[in-house]
């Protein structure tokens, strides 16, 4: 027999004894109570744990991003909105893109200029993502 597998054994048997053994044995004396309250004070420090470390790198996601300069806001600011319509127009017909059905005319140039930044956005997100 390898070692490995003598260990593997070893640890079945242990787990199957410490299954069979009775609970008054298992606990040797111990309150029941006083091991389900520290259990369940261990259990709350890990869940505020973790909330702290997702706050943490929540927080740090969102530094990083402030701190990024936005390239695409550049490009709408430069835009008119007739280029921002003629793009629109033009990305309704390509596959990179899916456009509910719009009546462009009937856009406001607020709303044309939005779509066109968000439009923008994805466009340099996905070019980010096929970089990396």
């Amino acid at each position: 027999m390898t070692k490995p597998s003598n260990f593997n054994n070893f640890m079945d048997a242990l787990t199957q004894e410490l299954i069979d053994m009775p609970d008054e044995q298992v606990l040797e004396g111990r309150d029941v109570r006083e091991l389900q309250a520290g259990g369940q004070a261990l259990l709350r420090s890990a869940r505020a744990e973790a909330g702290k470390r997702r706050l943490a790198a929540a927080k740090a996601g969102v530094s990083a991003l402030r701190n990024k300069p936005d390239t695409s806001n550049v490009q709408v600011l430069a835009v008119s909105a007739a280029e921002a319509r003629r793009f629109i127009a033009e990305a309704q017909n390509e596959s990179r893109y899916t456009l509910a059905a719009r009546k462009l005319g009937e856009m406001s140039d607020d709303e044309v200029l939005r779509l066109y930044s968000q439009m923008k956005r994805l466009e340099d997100a996905g070019a980010k993502g096929r970089d990396e």
